[in-house]
């Protein structure tokens, strides 16, 4: 009997961020992040009940409110992309977060002169922008030292989902 495959694991997910100023956008690829959450939306509400009810209030959706995520890594200084990471949370830096999933194994490129990311066909991807925030580093006994550092997304977050030919 063949195996049925039942998912996608998250070994061999990669993440990318892209950072910098016009002229000098940089695509930096993450090594060894340990986790990454996105963060749930929330639509507002608003009411729009008429004075005529008398059973229920009603409402309607609003606008999107972006969730509130986070990238954790096990601090390593010698790692450039743990620095570079940390140090654009210090400076709460807007960023483009690309998260290719392990079902594919193709990299995103950036357009130096425009500052594009396209992300090939063939593999997941979930994209979002975010504003960092930095954090203090987490000392538990028994374990390495880790940094939780928070996203606060700007947009949702989109998946484009790997076609099969």
């Amino acid at each position: 009997m063949a195996k049925i495959k039942k998912g996608v694991f998250t070994q061999g997910t990669n993440v990318w961020i892209k950072h910098g100023e016009e002229g000098a956008v940089v695509l930096t690829k993450m090594m060894c992040i340990t986790g990454i959450v996105l963060g749930d939306d929330s639509p507002t509400d608003i009411p729009d009940t008429c004075l005529e009810e008398e059973d229920s209030a009603t409402s309607t959706y609003g606008l999107n409110t972006p969730g509130e995520g986070s990238i954790t890594i096990n601090t390593d200084p010698e790692n450039a992309t743990h620095i570079t990471l940390l140090q654009l949370a210090d400076d709460r830096e807007g960023v483009e977060v690309f998260v290719g999933w392990s079902d594919g194994k193709i990299v995103p490129t950036l357009e130096a002169l425009t500052g594009v990311v396209t992300l090939p066909e063939g593999r997941t991807w979930t994209s979002f922008t975010a504003l960092l925030k930095n954090s203090a580093p987490t000392f538990d006994p028994d374990s390495l030292v880790k940094h939780t550092v928070s996203m606060k997304r700007q947009s949702r977050a989109i998946t484009a989902y790997k076609t099969t030919p």
